[in-house]
């Protein structure tokens, strides 16, 4: 049976073409993910983008220069019609004043705005993690059960063998060998089917990652741990890991900080300055004031807005925590629903071993009719199958319960 193994993982180890595959385990896979996913150095940019409106948020405004010439115009055509005898110059330099803070308030929206975005990498990131996890898991569980069929094939296969041995000398009827061959059969056809499931899963998995590569998990069960704390433990650390989350509180302090700005904006900054003036050869200097007067506009609309920005914000927040908490409870009681069915069908795993080999024996033995063997393969194979399907859904489940909570990135930390 080990031979079996071996020459299977060989097999599995080589593409169609003979390429070399490349064996992939769960965190170097979730490593691959988080440093070259496409969807990842999209969200990348955003960061630096909102790094640099907080630039732009944090400058002053420019002084405004204003240099006006007036003319007689009947001393033009006369010498020295454009000297400062005859004309008139006025140079007026101003600078706004922030009186109700623009800036400062500008440059805390910009803060929270860039937060929002690190939260929103996050939570772009936990959610790739997610996908390539299941994804990988999908081909494990693929790659395990075309492992059993060709342990079912070659097992049928050898029954057929000792039968046509067994009815050349007439130890059998023909009909035993016919029903050794259906079942060899039936499982060869099972067999193309999960050869199939894989190469589905592989090209799943190649699109998650990006990649080209022939890949295989190499039958290695994912490094996973669980700890065992109370469902209410799990939801704190949700809330308190999960990058939505925090995403949805930076945003509502976004909108906050968009309130207290479009506030400020309803104040009318005054431009003040130096004033120049040169009159028929006399110079004059004095200080100017510009100021709008907020009769017709006070930003009332603006306001508004961001006020009922505010209130979505604070409901969106609302609403994903209830989200969160939903979510972590489902994925604990899945996962405590999936180890219950994993510890049950790891005992009828065990027997079911037990009793195909001493059926087997028994029907070398002439002890039993082939029927009796038959089905005992059957149900090997069926109890092999469920032990690895439940394998598979108690790893699904463990993938499941660490994302709900936030702490499936941990892996690509460590």
């Amino acid at each position: 049976m080990w031979m079996l193994v071996g020459v299977l993982a060989c097999t599995l180890c080589l593409g169609a073409n003979g390429q070399v595959v490349r064996s992939l385990d769960l965190q170097t896979a979730l490593q691959r993910a988080a440093r070259g996913h496409p969807l990842l150095r999209s969200a990348s940019y955003a960061t630096p983008l909102a790094r640099a409106d907080s630039i732009s948020a944090s400058l002053f405004p420019n002084p405004a220069l204003s240099v006006q010439y007036a003319q007689l115009p009947s001393q033009l055509p006369k010498p020295g019609g454009l000297g400062a005898v005859f004309g008139q110059w006025q140079a007026t330099l101003m600078q706004t004043v922030d009186l109700a803070g623009q800036r400062q308030r500008r440059v805390g929206l910009a803060e929270q705005a860039l937060q929002a975005a690190a939260e929103s990498y996050r939570a772009t990131l936990q959610q790739v993690l997610a996908d390539v996890a299941f994804r990988w898991i999908d081909l494990w569980s693929a790659e395990r059960r075309h492992m059993i069929l060709a342990r079912a094939v070659a097992s049928a296969d050898s029954l057929v063998t000792i039968n046509q041995v067994r009815l050349r000398s007439q130890a059998i009827a023909p009909a035993d060998v016919w029903r050794a061959e259906i079942l060899a059969s039936q499982y060869r056809l099972q067999q193309l089917q999960a050869e199939q499931q894989v190469r589905s899963a592989v090209r799943a998995l190649q699109f998650a990652l990006t990649t080209t590569d022939s890949l295989t998990t190499g039958q290695q069960e994912p490094a996973l741990s669980v700890a065992d704390i109370p469902q209410q433990v799990w939801i704190e650390q949700a809330l308190a890991r999960r990058a939505d989350y925090q995403r949805a509180k930076a945003s509502l302090r976004v909108a906050e900080a968009n309130v207290a700005l479009q506030d400020a904006l309803g104040v009318p900054n005054p431009d003040l300055g130096i004033v120049g003036i040169q009159q028929q050869g006399e110079t004059l200097i004095g200080v100017g004031i510009n100021y709008p007067l907020p009769l017709l506009n006070r930003n009332e609309g603006e306001r508004q807005k961001a006020r009922f920005s505010r209130e979505q914000a604070r409901t969106d927040l609302e609403l994903l925590k209830q989200q969160i908490t939903t979510e972590v409870t489902i994925a604990y009681e899945s996962y405590r629903t999936a180890q219950q069915a994993l510890a049950q069908a790891r005992t009828v795993l065990t027997k079911a071993s037990d009793v195909l080999a001493t059926v087997q024996l028994a029907y070398l033995k002439g002890a039993t009719p082939i029927v009796d063997l038959l089905e005992a393969q059957r149900s090997w194979y069926e109890t092999e199958q469920s032990y690895y399907d439940a394998l598979a859904e108690y790893w699904r489940s463990v993938v499941g319960l660490l994302a709900a909570s936030g702490q499936l990135s941990n892996l690509v930390e460590e």
